[in-house]
């Protein structure tokens, strides 16, 4: 090949070389270009993503009475029905059993020659021979001696473990039993409207429903089986857990994010409506799994826990209470109700704005901590450990009219009591300076053993009209029912129980009890007693 041909294939292979490194590099940026384009492509579909999600959460918060869904509760269903877990020790002791050889065979004693003609040879042969034959019986009853003793730990230890496992099997099945009896015993309760077994009911019931997350599902719950009142007092979410991304965008230009958000005013009325739904399903899973029929009336406290920014203290407040009948309740279909109307239509009790966090008065609340079941202690003026339920009717009249006087006149309000009755109820009128809350006040004890009828509630009511005072307080040893809390909503009307007259009596030093049954038999003691005076004189 010539010298110019040489050097144009140099030339054609340098060509192709730097059109294949221009098409490498032309692949490289096509690539960079793609992948730059997919990462953009993913930024948005992320933005997008996160703000479906943000508006996803909130839907399901608003949406719990919507998609309320049907809870059926067996008890059968909290019975342990399973077998004992761990299945019975095999017999594989035998294989660790021991066997002994053959029992020693005696052999003939073999003479030779000599030992024939010799009878002292063979004579010493014979005794040697035996000699040998029982040191080999020995030593096999020492070695059967040893298996056996090995042989009967082993067995030993089999028995002892399969021992140990029937005692275990015996205790799981006599727990189950116990356990599956006590399941029973609450069913039994619960269709006969006891108090332990209506609390065990509804706890599962309340434990099986359905919210999303942002809820908390922590409560107290207390049944009083004489008015057939449930009270709930439920835990809140805080307002700061409600998602506030309105919408993300991804900035291509500046390849960043950028989040919007609700404003306060938009969360307020989320918050606002969450809490009423929560209240309303909680009011109506009740209800509608209430199979014995156990429930008349439902009061729903709700509590909040947070931080109170005045003080910077974390605090627990009511700020949400509602009190409904159980016949007025089903009438309404709650998968399409409006909340705020139908918390309003039952009367609820909240600040303007539930979101503003304002602390109100719970409709009811049973106090589990008090001394209701439990003897007093020390304490002042004469009704140190007394069951106040029990006590003179003219004795309980001036307890209270003390009691309020201690409460309300360091504020400057005056108290006069009327004439004392034998109603065993005080009409007493309290005058209070205070010219937003104040003016002219009646109050009204009834020192019962049993629940208040709605009548009372009423005729308070009414003496409330005709004396043109401004509020009504009625005061119970006892309870109220659910048509003394019905009647007594949005009137200028305050129910205090045996509670709250225990825990008035602490804050202003007294220690006294309640005990209903206790005051039962002494007043019907002291009403026999009174008979036989009577037909003697």
């Amino acid at each position: 090949m010539s010298r110019g041909g040489f050097v144009t294939i140099i030339n054609q292979m340098a060509r192709e070389a730097d059109q294949a490194q221009r098409n490498r590099i032309r692949e490289i940026k096509q690539c960079e270009k793609k992948r730059a384009t997919q990462e953009k492509e993913d930024a948005i579909w992320s933005a997008k993503e996160k703000t479906l999600e943000a508006n996803k959460e909130r839907d399901n918060i608003l949406n719990i009475l919507p998609n309320t869904k049907p809870i059926t509760i067996s008890f059968e269903d909290y019975k342990e029905t399973g077998s004992f877990p761990k299945s019975m020790p095999k017999p594989n002791y035998l294989s660790k059993i021991k066997k002994n050889y053959s029992y020693p065979i005696k052999e003939k004693v073999k003479f030779s020659i000599k030992e024939r003609l010799f009878k002292e040879l063979r004579e010493r042969k014979t005794t040697e021979h035996n000699k040998k034959f029982q040191k080999k019986i020995d030593r096999w009853h020492r070695l059967d001696e040893i298996i056996k003793k090995d042989n009967e730990k082993v067995k030993l230890d089999y028995e002892q473990t399969v021992e140990a496992w029937n005692n275990r099997r015996k205790a799981f099945e006599k727990n189950q039993k116990i356990k599956n009896k006590k399941i029973d015993l609450l069913k039994h309760d619960y269709m006969r409207m006891k108090k332990e077994g209506v609390e065990f009911y509804f706890n599962k019931v309340l434990k099986k429903s359905e919210y999303p997350k942002y809820y908390i599902k922590k409560w107290g719950l207390e049944y009083d089986p004489e008015t057939k009142i449930i009270i709930i007092n439920h835990a809140l979410p805080p307002i700061g857990s409600i998602n506030n991304i309105k919408e993300v965008k991804y900035i291509i230009s500046r390849n960043a994010f950028k989040e919007t958000y609700l404003k306060p005013t938009e969360i307020n009325s989320i918050y606002n409506n969450a809490i009423i739904q929560l209240c309303l399903r909680v009011t109506h899973d009740i209800y509608t799994t209430d199979i014995a029929k156990s429930v008349t009336s439902i009061v729903f406290n709700g509590w909040l826990t947070d931080v109170d920014r005045s003080i910077g203290k974390e605090e627990t407040k009511c700020i949400i209470s509602l009190q409904t009948t159980r016949d007025e309740f089903l009438k309404i279909n709650i998968k399409k109700v409006d909340p705020s109307l139908c918390f309003k239509r039952f009367k609820g009790r909240s600040a303007a704005k539930i979101s503003e966090l304002v602390p109100i008065a719970p409709i009811a609340i049973f106090n589990k901590k008090d001394r209701r079941f439990v003897d007093g202690h020390d304490v002042a003026a004469g009704i140190s450990g007394m069951n106040i339920a029990s006590m003179h009717w003219e004795e309980f009249e001036h307890l209270i009219r003390e009691l309020f006087e201690k409460e309300f006149c360091k504020n400057g309000a005056e108290i006069k009591i009327t004439q004392a009755s034998r109603d065993g109820g005080v009409d007493a009128v309290m005058f209070d300076p205070d010219p937003i809350r104040g003016g002219k006040i009646i109050i009204q004890a009834k020192r019962y053993t049993n629940t208040v009828g709605v009548s009372a509630v009423r005729d308070l009511y009414g003496t409330v009209m005709n004396e043109g005072a401004s509020k009504g307080i009625l005061v119970t040893t006892s309870n109220y029912g659910a048509d003394s809390y019905n009647f007594a909503k949005n009137k200028p009307l305050t129910l205090l129980n045996g509670s709250n007259l225990l825990h008035l009596l602490e804050e202003n030093g007294f220690n006294a009890k309640i005990d209903l049954i206790e005051a039962k038999m002494i007043l019907s003691k002291q009403e026999e007693t009174r008979l036989v005076n009577h037909s003697l004189d």
